[in-house]
């Protein structure tokens, strides 16, 4: 019996471990990001593209993706696109949907509250001069 052609490409650990090694930075890059602010909404811009990196690393080394041809990659590419797809419908709904939730650049309504302040204590009225 012959040796499946997939029995040829055998991998030593030390790849496994440099793709380890290269997640466990990513995921430090992504708690450290969560840790602080970017304006104008970079923080997500930035965590959306080192998931992007990080699964693409899972997929094409410990799924062997890039041994796999054929069939495979067009199932790995029919889901990529379905998953932009309906990430970017829900971004879309999301920014017509809810106005309040997502004002623009500028203040548009002040934050106050619409009735007299329950939390201040009542102001006591003068007394009358006799």
């Amino acid at each position: 019996m012959s040796a499946p052609e997939h029995a040829s490409h055998k991998h030593g650990p030390g790849r496994y471990v440099a793709v380890w090694a290269a997640l466990l930075v990513f995921t430090a890059l992504t708690v450290g990001l969560g840790r602080i602010h970017l304006a104008g909404g970079w923080s997500i811009v930035i965590a959306m593209v080192i998931a992007t990196v990080k699964a693409s690393l899972v997929v094409l080394f410990f799924m062997h993706m890039k041994e796999h041809g054929g069939a495979s990659r067009l199932v790995l590419a029919t889901t990529l696109v379905f998953v932009a797809l309906l990430m970017g419908l829900v971004l879309l709904d999301n920014a017509t949907r809810f106005p309040l939730a997502n004002p623009p650049t500028e203040a548009t309504l002040p934050l106050m509250p619409p009735g007299p302040d329950a939390t201040l204590p009542a102001a006591v009225p003068a007394r009358a001069a006799h």
